[in-house]
């Protein structure tokens, strides 16, 4: 852990040092690395099977000179409200697993997820403090993956061990489309640098697992959609302008 503190406090340094130019005067190139955390709510078929979610993710892009946005973004997604019930054939009267040794085990759910993107787009001049922020579009394409994550002691639980939960964690992924809307600002003041905007998903999915609770294979299209709103903190490494001298 220690180490990766290191590694954010260097990079920190680098943000500030390269960062000594005028954000008020003109539109600066930069590369962008970026943090970012989210909550959302799941539509479409994806609905039927977990609730709200949250992300945490890390992205890059690079802004030209003319404020135009190309970047890559990727986001662990998770939650703690699954709604699918595959798993409660194997529940006893009581609602739990009988285990090995007699005593009644309850798994514990969890969504988690993953999405990954390519975008661009462009940082607008409206709502805009200076030449660098302003109200922005991003469009992009990639991939979304979800599952149900089963959490239990499976050495006395054998019917959910490694390989058994595969027939009940319904691994979904496939194609998927996304847009985003918020707001970019980039200051003069270091750490005030920021993103804050809400994101769209809509993926076209299916299921790549043999389900045990219908003995079948799901070969059925989703369309699974996410709606997030995102709170990121930008680092960037701006390009000093040239000097101009005048005779």
């Amino acid at each position: 852990m220690l180490r990766w503190y290191c590694v954010l406090f260097l990079v920190v340094l680098c943000s500030i040092a390269l960062c000594q130019v005028n954000l008020e005067d003109s539109v600066v190139k930069a590369d962008i690395f970026r943090v970012e955390l989210g909550l959302g709510i799941p539509a479409g078929d994806i609905a039927d099977r977990f609730g709200l979610h949250q992300s945490a993710g890390v992205g890059y892009q690079h802004k030209t000179n003319n404020n135009v946005l190309i970047g890559l973004s990727g986001a662990y997604i998770f939650g703690n409200t699954v709604k699918d019930t595959s798993i409660a054939l194997l529940f006893n009267e009581a609602g739990s697993i009988t285990g090995t040794d007699g005593y009644y085990f309850s798994p514990l759910l969890y969504e988690q997820g993953f999405d990954f993107h390519a975008a661009i787009g462009k940082i607008t001049n409206i709502f805009s403090v200076n030449p660098n922020s302003g109200l922005t579009f991003l469009a992009g394409v990639g991939y979304l993956q979800h599952n149900i994550f089963i959490y239990v002691d499976e050495l006395y639980v054998p019917q959910l061990d490694k390989a058994y939960r595969k027939g009940y964690d319904r691994f979904t992924n496939g194609f998927a489309l996304n847009q985003y809307i918020g707001y970019y600002l980039f200051s003069n003041k270091h750490f005030v640098n920021f993103r804050a905007g809400f994101e769209f998903t809509e993926a076209f999915t299916k299921n790549r697992r043999y389900n045990f609770d219908t003995q079948s294979t799901d070969d059925t299209s989703d369309f699974d959609a996410l709606i997030t709103f995102k709170v990121g903190w930008n680092l960037p490494v701006f390009e000093k302008t040239q000097r101009r001298y005048y005779y």
